[in-house]
């Protein structure tokens, strides 16, 4: 420990755990946290001091049900726990385990203990024990485990200091090994403990049952394949956990406050909860712009009186042109969306917290094996709604790497957070603000663009499946959580951490991109800069930008992108949203009273026809050229690192795109 700047203690559990809940409490950092498998799909590491002298790094690993490697994220959990590098060896394990479903996570920890890791017990959800009437002898069962086992409430932070004098005071249990692997590998175990140095026979026993050449070996001396060795120890350590939980735990039915059964007989039901879920959705789109209206208003309307204060106040020059035309209009770009975006993030948040994100996952596996998908792939497409990115990580903890490309693929024509500032800004543009039946219109085209992307990733994955290899599916096995009241802790650093990272991440881009846009559409080839001249309008053909412009119309005037629409589509491929900020700086340098970026676009006229530009056909073609392009150069770097292959991502940015251009043109054609 003394050439170590810090402690490195692992989290280590199921989903579902409370785990990342702990990690924030113990760090005091943001780290997203859900209620449904696949939420931290990487490991997480956060600094904190918990003692004198003692600096702790906290590691978040992806939630697991066993340490044998099927998937990618217990690849994860595997290879950092059997670490020997001096410099990133784990120190401590704790063992996460919630209290109302102590069986199955005792397995895992087991496991742990079993690799010889000083390792605490950290039970949590003991306020929902309490409710359910559940005692769990704690005193006992650490003796039995030879390990410290500390109640926790990771909601109050009750039994934090406790936990960490407990990890800082660990030690290697002295009552393992849990599990014994029979006589026949014993011979084989030895040689691979020996050739390998590891410290345990489990270790062994987990890098023997990873491995090709050790796995056959177990075949051929035992003449049982590595599953049912895998079975072997599962039925091995089950049979422990059951003696564990008959000795040391209570359970009074008659105090069991529990609705959770009751609920799930309508929630997932497959007609009810359909409706429900479609519902839900519904009232989700209606409160994106009913709840956002104002606000956003509110916002374009500052920093359009702000930039004509300015332009009143400043003296002409370059400067001035830059701050009013090209700064403020970037910024105006992205700040405008925080409404929208925050109460998305809000909504997805408080159906991760509560438990239903879960239900929604298994009311759909039913609609989505047609397609040639489970219900885990609906885990990538939920996140798929905040961004692509983390979605397309989360497909890790699919075991069938058939499906897991399948959802790879389609995952892209998910409407992202990113696609909303588009969607939002359009929409207000070109659909009427009318209401019918009581529904305002803008949201049902904004629910229908969602319901879009969803359907046309279906239909993809249904193309692809009938031309991909078929493997045998495995059952799909899915671990419902009890229903918890939503902690508002958690809900609001879920909002704020993901509109945070819009503003930082997409709003630095934005930014430089509009800054860099003002400076081509306010120069050209026959007028270089002059920061010593006052800045004289120019005619914005006539710039640099302009002249790219003229250049890809003919591309894109199928479509009835004219070339302003084109350079902003072309600018977007860096990141979805910039579109808005292109719009507002091309449409921002020529104009003088400094209107709102929709009031620009609004008064925009068509020179061939002299009647307004953005007519509902140039509109939706708009529209779904995004609903459907992959204009997002991060997703296509993230596919090409999952998929170890930039051949898939090139394809799959040329199909979309092909796709996108062709439904663009045939809405432009029946519309116009």
């Amino acid at each position: 420990m003394s050439d170590k700047q810090a402690l490195r203690i692992a989290l280590v559990g199921r989903p579902n755990t409370g785990k990342s809940t702990l990690f924030n409490r113990l760090t005091g950092l943001n780290q997203k946290v859900g209620n449904y498998p696949g939420v931290t799909m990487e490991r997480t590491m956060g600094l904190s001091k918990w003692a004198p002298g003692v600096l702790a790094e906290v590691i978040d690993l992806p939630g697991i049900y066993s340490l044998h490697a099927s998937s990618t994220d217990e690849e994860v959990v595997m290879n950092a726990l059997f670490q020997e590098d001096p410099a990133e060896k784990i120190d401590r394990v704790i063992g996460l385990a919630d209290g109302t479903n102590l069986k199955t996570c005792l397995f895992v920890f087991s496991q742990v203990l079993d690799l010889g890791l000083p390792a605490v017990l950290a039970v949590t959800m003991v306020d929902e024990m309490e409710r359910r009437g559940m005692e769990l002898k704690v005193s006992d069962l650490s003796e039995e485990l030879g390990c410290a086992v500390v109640l926790v409430n990771t909601r109050t932070g009750e039994g934090l200091q406790a936990l960490r004098q407990a990890v800082l005071e660990a030690e290697p249990s002295q009552k393992t090994p849990f599990f014994q692997p029979g006589g026949v590998h014993l011979h084989w175990l030895a040689q691979v403990q020996a050739a390998k140095q590891l410290a345990t026979p489990y270790r062994a026993w987990l890098w023997g049952l990873n491995q090709t050449e050790d796995a056959e070996t177990i075949h051929a001396e035992s003449g049982r394949p590595p599953q049912r060795a895998r079975t072997d120890e599962a039925i091995q350590r089950y049979r422990q956990v059951n003696q564990w939980l008959r000795r040391f735990f209570i359970a009074d039915p008659v105090k069991d406050r529990r609705w959770t059964a009751r609920i799930d007989r309508v929630v997932v039901h497959p007609i009810w909860g359909s409706f429900i879920l479609f519902g839900l959705l519904f009232l989700l789109f209606q409160g994106l712009f009913y709840g956002s209206e104002g606000p956003m208003n509110f916002i374009d309307d500052q920093f359009a009186a702000l930039s004509g204060w300015l332009t009143d106040h400043l003296a002409s020059g370059f400067f001035s042109h830059l701050l009013t035309k090209g700064v403020i209009p970037g910024i105006a770009g992205v700040l405008i969306f925080i409404p929208q975006i925050a109460l998305l993030f809000a909504f997805i948040s408080l159906l991760e917290e509560s438990g239903y994100m879960a239900r929604v996952v298994f009311i759909m596996d039913r609609f989505m094996r047609p397609f040639g998908l489970s219900g885990k792939s609906v885990v990538p497409m939920v996140s798929g709604t905040a961004c692509a990115i983390p979605a397309i990580m989360s497909t890790r903890n699919m075991e069938n790497g058939r499906e897991r490309l399948l959802a790879i693929a389609v995952t892209p024509l998910i409407t992202c957070s990113a696609r909303l500032p588009v969607y939002a800004l359009l929409i207000g543009l070109v659909i009427p603000d009318h209401s019918f039946l009581g529904m305002n219109i803008r949201g049902v085209v904004l629910l229908g663009l969602y319901v879009l992307g969803f359907v046309a990733a279906l239909g993809g994955s249904a193309l692809l499946n009938r031309f991909m290899p078929r493997k045998k599916t495995p059952a799909f096995l899915l671990e419902m959580p009890p229903y918890r009241l939503p902690i508002g802790r958690n809900v609001l650093y879920a909002v704020w951490n993901r509109t945070k990272s819009f503003v930082t991440e997409a709003g630095k881009i934005i930014l430089a991109i509009s800054i860099v846009l003002w400076f081509f559409a306010s120069f050209g080839p026959d007028r270089k800069p002059d920061f010593t001249q006052d800045h004289a309008p120019m005619a914005i053909e006539e710039s640099y930008i302009g002249h790219m412009g003229m250049a890809i119309e003919p591309i894109m005037a199928p479509l009835g992108f004219d070339w302003k629409v084109s350079v902003a589509v072309l600018s977007s491929f860096v990141a979805r949203e910039v579109f808005v900020g292109t719009m507002a700086t091309l449409y921002s340098v020529d104009d003088e009273d400094s209107a709102t970026i929709r009031a620009q676009m609004a008064r925009q006229v068509d020179p061939k026809t002299g009647q307004p530009y953005f007519t509902l056909a140039v509109g939706v073609s708009l529209l779904l050229f995004y609903a459907f392009a992959m204009q997002c150069m991060s997703t296509f770097a993230v596919v090409a690192r999952e998929t170890q292959s930039y051949q898939f991502a090139v394809i799959q940015f040329i199909v979309l795109g092909l796709l996108a251009y062709g439904v663009a043109w045939i809405a432009y054609v029946l519309l116009s």
